[in-house]
């Protein structure tokens, strides 16, 4: 039950964030808001934490691992962003262009120097669980060099860099598509006035599995970033899908279900409706066999 509730309030959080960044105030203002309402929010979700606790070490190791990085990110990218966008140069392109690009070697280096963690972060291992995610161990080794003094009741030594690798990522994805943007690489999705724009009835994790789908499959000819994506099926279904990032973690994460679920059940719908369409033409069948 809490960790729906915690996925409830992140979702409004993430609602309220987006209508501060479409507010027309100064980029102060609009982070000063939106610091706000993550610090807010972050606060309930500790509250409740310390307040609670946890049934089993597992569920310490699950929320320190996946929950509270996903939670914090949130506002470790927004800080990153705020810096990112506060100092950008004024000029020609091509300063801008270097500066983004001096930005993502920051980025790479920092991935570079936790290399063994970031590698455990992306692969999904869980050999070393018990060691990162749970309060009150104590972590020697060289690894956690850059690592600052812990809240005892609410800090692990995983989930600081997690939460890190998180954020980082996301910030990359958000460079690379004012990269591509620069180069010419990256067209604007307009909406054409007088179109109509459909609900989506459907959860909003299958549209990220169709946006990674179109994404990877180059269906849009290369040109189109993944952030490009998604901000054209939010707009087109009027709905909210949150930092891709994060949701293909979720499709990631899946055990029970196929992680491809919303995929598998299109092709199992289509190939149900060409069998149920053959039926409805036996003549077809005759016309094959004068061919043949």
């Amino acid at each position: 039950m809490r960790k729906n509730t915690f996925k409830v309030l992140l979702r409004e959080v993430r609602g309220r964030l987006k209508l501060i960044s479409g507010r027309d105030i100064s980029l102060v203002e609009k982070f000063s808001e939106m610091l706000v309402e993550i610090s807010g929010f972050l606060k309930q979700v500790k509250a409740q934490v310390l307040l609670v606790g946890f049934e089993t070490g597992l569920d310490e190791m699950y929320f320190f691992k996946f929950e509270k990085p996903e939670f914090y990110a949130l506002q470790v990218y927004h800080v990153a962003l705020f810096g990112l966008l506060q100092g950008r140069p004024v000029g020609v392109p091509e300063l801008l262009r270097a500066y983004y690009l001096d930005e993502l070697r920051f980025i790479e280096r920092f991935f570079k120097q936790y290399a063994f963690l970031y590698e455990y972060y992306r692969s999904g291992f869980t050999e070393m669980d018990e060691l990162l995610f749970v309060r009150g161990v104590e972590v020697g080794f060289p690894l956690m060099q850059e690592l600052p003094v812990l809240d005892a009741e609410f800090g692990t030594a995983g989930d600081y860099f997690f939460t890190k690798f998180m954020a980082y990522e996301d910030l990359r994805e958000y460079i690379l598509g004012e990269l591509a943007a620069l180069d010419g690489e990256v067209k604007a999705n307009v909406v054409v006035a007088g179109k109509a724009r459909f609900e989506w009835a459907g959860e909003v994790i299958n549209l990220v599995e169709l946006g990674y789908g179109i994404w990877l499959s180059g269906q849009l000819g290369g040109k189109a970033g993944l952030g490009e994506i998604f901000s054209w099926l939010e707009e087109s279904f009027g709905v909210d899908i949150g930092i891709p990032a994060n949701r293909f973690r979720e499709i990631k994460r899946r055990k029970r279900l196929s992680r491809t679920r919303f995929m598998d059940f299109c092709k199992d719908r289509l190939l149900e409706y060409m069998d149920e369409d053959d039926a409805y033409r036996p003549e077809s069948g005759s016309r094959k066999n004068d061919l043949n």
